[in-house]
């Protein structure tokens, strides 16, 4: 074959490979549709990008082409449900008497009915002479299309794998699949006979891990009887096709405005990351409902019974398996540490593909938004439906707390070591309840006038994830604490230590693994002039055994430090601490300099001033983010600067990474190391444990030897067995799950996501950040000066919206959002979402028109702030965001020239499509309204100026 030959193969084996694609990926465009496309990308030279999401529209004009066609079975309308809808009209009213005329007639049966449960069809036991079958009655939306659809899928499943009990459709006695029969309120439905499935549904306590990997099993042998399966109503789009997510929008409005926040955010996530690699994935035709509720089980718990086939769809594989893990595994609190067995389980059967496993996690939270949207929006608009929503939340909130990334890492990783997360539970708690004003009381006689933080004390009781729990059931966001860095009560810490407490724990002059294990880890992250590891309690006690090291080596007395740094609670470390000076007087020894952008002139002048003091300088201590300060980071040409100069002094450069290191930054593990800063000491606080007292000094033996050596140093419980069991369980899950690039996109996230709400803001001076330490600094919009009541006012409407931030700096003006590292990009705009709803409360000077401003609630607002007006403007299938009583729906509007989701503020908004009898909520501040024509489209502006 000549060289014409070979290219005209491969470019065949190109369009084959397309067509393949095409048709998998996008059923409802059509044979010829799908043709033409792979045809239109037949070139290897020309070649459009395979896999490109269809616009929202373009998806909601095929799938009305298809319709149009016939070729669907039913309707679920991509935005509202229309009459023939299974979930718009109710189930059938059977006549049983006719029932039973028909089964003698038409099957030659007779026997007992006994009504069995049924969400949107009637299903019937049937006991005759000869045996049990099943009589289901469908639903009048369902045309016989959808029973062909089934029925042939039945027949295709037993073919390809006999083994898989699925039941069989028993045809009339002249030969017919089902007839039609008439209800009792004039209404006609289709009805068949199936054999009977022996067993019960499962329980939860049936589903030990053994079970689940064979529920696993199962769903990817049935998800392979169906590979090859092809018929024309598998196309037709339904409202469980967890894939078309984005399309129940609209229906949140029907959502309980205490959970649409949840539910919103599971949306935006779903549009931004998973709708744009979905379209890649394996699609066949799929059980799409693979639930307790569908599958029976005998006394062993082995599978007996695949019933259900209502839901079947063509759509991306991957939500089959999404959909079978996460209602295989409700009502159960361990249940996302029992995911992986199932995924074991299919992986066993039908490998799962990286880009498969990355959305399983996202998909199993699209279920249960679905499920809210869905019960929601059947219950305002039927007046009934199946109540799944509140098991639905329980478990979408358990995801949110700790994360979808996360979780996705864990999946990965159990799925890549075969080691599935770690099972745990605990006794009762060693103290009671106690009411929370009782508790402020007591607290307050006890701990003396210890603070606390915000105005409203948060009286918490749990935590999970980047969540906190309050007395009452109140969730809060947690943006603040860095302590948790993978979260709080992370599985893989509480078994670690737990089974080490279970087992030992002891000081560290007994010769034991934990220590030496812990030790070796942290040396292998750190560049190799590090070879010695002292363990510790806590950053306070870390930084006070550098400060010691220091003096011990260098004989001087001298400290540098920045100008509000904090360095620890003991009296070495308060030295280093003016944030904790108050008005006492700065320590004879001690000498500060400005953090960046501080002039770099400034270290040497203090080592000069220590020499010249008789004082020397021993060490400068330096958190890398400058977290105290006012977050400053990353400034590596300025801590390499501080370096050298204090090198040339005589001095220690000290690196604090109790705040900025455990990947904090995004960059690296440490601070010091991406900014390849010089450190001769580096140390580390409890964010090592996630909370559990652990911490370390790590630096080269030439220091550390001498000084143990001319010290006898000992610790009784640095490096206590369970607190070296709880660092290990960190550092492995660090890794295993990816934390550090996670940190540095979701990092980039949130800071452009501040930057963007407070774009148009006076009163912020400015956003900075370095991976999940960001800073904003909040001003006197009249004076340009640091606002710190106004930064209060903000952290406690933060908290009153169920999001915790704190603040820091010198002039107590900087919003300090750090949190746990799990953090994720849905919980982004968590946070941002609540800053805007905290500013619009205080009826700032602001024109705002847009979908934040129609997220708050119109009682939520000064009576002055809130107008509303009838507008002819909404998009179909696109962000709704309205909660307030007083507002129908909410129009949609969209930056100019800004795509869609981009929903930030800006100066302009307009419409984006039409639609009658909308109503918009925007915020006009009476004060703004006269300039209101220069800050919106020309169309909201003549309404504003009315």
């Amino acid at each position: 074959m000549d060289g014409h030959g070979v290219r005209a193969m491969i470019e065949l084996g190109a369009v084959a490979a397309r067509l393949g694609t095409a048709f998998a990926a996008c059923p409802e465009s059509g044979a010829d549709d799908a043709f033409r496309a792979a045809l239109a990308g037949s070139s290897a030279e020309h070649a459009a990008p395979l896999h490109r999401p269809l616009p929202a529209a373009t998806v909601i004009d095929l799938l009305e082409q298809e319709r149009a066609s016939g070729r669907g079975g039913r309707d679920n309308g991509p935005v509202t449900a229309t009459t023939n809808d299974p979930l718009c009209l109710p189930a059938p009213d059977p006549d049983l008497d006719v029932l039973h005329a028909c089964l003698g007639s038409s099957w030659g049966l007779a026997g007992e009915l006994t009504p069995l449960h049924g969400e949107r069809d009637r299903n019937f036991r049937l006991d005759t002479v000869a045996g049990r079958y099943l009589l289901k009655v469908y639903n009048p939306a369902d045309g016989e299309a959808v029973l062909d659809l089934q029925r042939s899928a039945l027949r295709h499943i037993r073919a390809v794998d006999p083994d898989l009990p699925v039941p069989d459709v028993v045809p009339t006695q002249d030969g017919r699949g089902w007839l039609e029969v008439t209800g009792r309120d004039g209404r006609r439905s289709l009805a068949w006979v199936m054999t009977w499935l022996e067993g019960r549904h499962p329980t939860p306590a049936d589903l030990a891990p053994a079970q689940l990997r064979d529920w696993g099993r199962t769903a990817a042998r049935l998800g392979r009887a169906l590979r090859g399966f092809v018929h024309p109503a598998a196309a037709y789009p339904i409202a469980w096709d967890i894939r078309r997510l984005p399309q129940l929008r609209p229906w949140l409005s029907a959502v309980d405005a205490g959970r649409r926040p949840t539910v919103e955010a599971v949306l935006d996530r779903f549009e931004r990351r998973v709708v744009p690699d979905l379209a890649a994935l394996r699609a066949q035709v799929v059980h799409n409902d693979l639930a307790p509720g569908n599958v029976l089980v005998d006394d062993s718990s082995t599978i007996t019974g695949i019933t259900d086939f209502g839901d079947m769809t063509h759509t991306a594989l991957v939500c089959d398996v999404a959909v079978a893990a996460s209602d295989g595994l409700s009502g159960r609190e361990d249940g996302l540490q029992l995911v992986p067995e199932f995924l074991a389980g299919y992986h066993s059967v039908t490998p799962l593909e990286p880009g498969e496993l990355a959305l399983v996690a996202d998909l199993m939270a699209a279920r249960n938004a679905a499920a809210i949207l869905i019960t929601a929006w059947r219950t305002r608009e039927q007046g009934w439906a199946p109540q799944i929503d509140d098991e639905a939340y329980h478990q979408l909130g358990l995801m949110l707390d700790v994360g979808l990334d996360a979780l996705t890492g864990r999946f990965t990783t159990a799925l890549r070591t075969g080691t599935p997360g770690p099972s745990y539970g605990g006794g009762g708690l060693p103290y009671p309840r106690r009411a929370t004003e009782e508790l402020l009381d007591a607290r307050a006689r006890s701990l003396g006038g210890l603070e606390l933080s915000y105005a409203r004390p948060v009286h918490l009781v749990g935590g999970r994830g980047v969540f906190l729990e309050a007395v009452g059931g109140r969730r809060y966001l947690d943006a603040y604490n860095n302590v948790p860095v993978l979260g709080h009560s992370h599985p893989a810490v509480v078994d670690a230590v737990c089974s080490q407490l279970a087992t030992l724990n002891t000081n560290s002059r007994y010769l034991q693994e934990a220590p030496v294990e812990l030790a070796e880890r942290l040396l292998a992250t750190l560049p190799d002039r590090f070879d010695r590891v002292l363990l510790v309690n806590s950053g306070s006690e870390a930084n006070d055994l550098a400060w010691r090291i220091a003096r011990h080596a260098t004989g001087a007395a001298g400290g540098i430090a920045t100008s509000w740094a904090y360095h620890g609670v003991t009296e070495a470390t308060y030295a280093f601490s003016p944030e904790s000076w108050g008005t006492a007087d700065r320590p004879a020894h001690m000498r500060l300099v400005e953090p960046p952008p501080g002039p770099l002139s400034a270290v040497p002048e203090a080592a000069e001033d220590l020499h010249a003091a008789g004082l020397g300088v021993a060490a400068m201590l330096v958190d890398g983010v400058f977290t105290s300060d006012g977050i400053h980071g990353p400034a590596h040409d300025w801590t390499s600067a501080a370096a050298a100069a204090v090198h040339d002094a005589g001095g220690l450069y000290v690196a604090d990474e109790v705040q900025a290191g455990h990947g904090r930054t995004g960059d690296s593990l440490w601070s010091f190391v991406a900014g390849d800063v010089p450190a001769d000491l580096v140390t580390l606080g409890k964010p090592m444990g996630n909370g559990y007292p652990v911490a370390a000094v790590a630096g080269p033996a030439d220091l550390v030897d001498p000084f143990l050596e001319g010290t006898d140093y000992f610790s009784t419980f640095g490096g206590g067995t369970a607190a070296c069991a709880a660092a290990l369980a960190v550092l492995r899950t660090l890794a295993q799950d990816r934390v550090v690039d996670r940190v540095a996109a979701v990092g980039a996230h949130l800071v452009e996501a501040l930057r963007e709400v407070t774009a148009d803001r006076a009163e912020v001076a400015g956003v900075r950040g370095w991976g999940l330490a960001v800073g904003a600094d909040v001003v006197d919009p009249a004076t340009g000066r640091p606002d710190p009541q106004r930064t209060g006012r903000i952290v406690d409407g933060m908290r009153e919206r169920g999001v915790l931030i704190g603040r820091t700096g010198p002039g107590r003006n900087t919003l300090k959002i750090r949190p746990p590292l799990v953090f994720g990009d849905e919980h982004v705009d968590l946070l941002t979402d609540a800053l805007t709803a905290t500013w619009l409360r205080s009826g700032d000077r602001e024109v705002r028109v847009g979908p934040h401003s129609a997220r708050c609630s119109a009682t939520e607002l000064p009576p002055s702030t809130t107008r509303h007006w009838p507008l002819r403007y909404a998009a179909p299938g696109v962000h709704s965001h309205a909660t307030g009583q007083a507002i129908s729906s909410a129009v949609p509007l969209r930056r100019t020239g800004v795509t869609w989701p981009s929903r930030r503020s800006s100066s302009v908004w307009e419409p984006v499509a039409i639609q009658p009898g909308a109503t918009a909520l925007a915020v006009i501040p009476s004060a703004a309204r006269s300039t209101a024509s220069d800050r919106v489209s020309p169309t909201i502006a003549a309404l504003a100026a009315a």
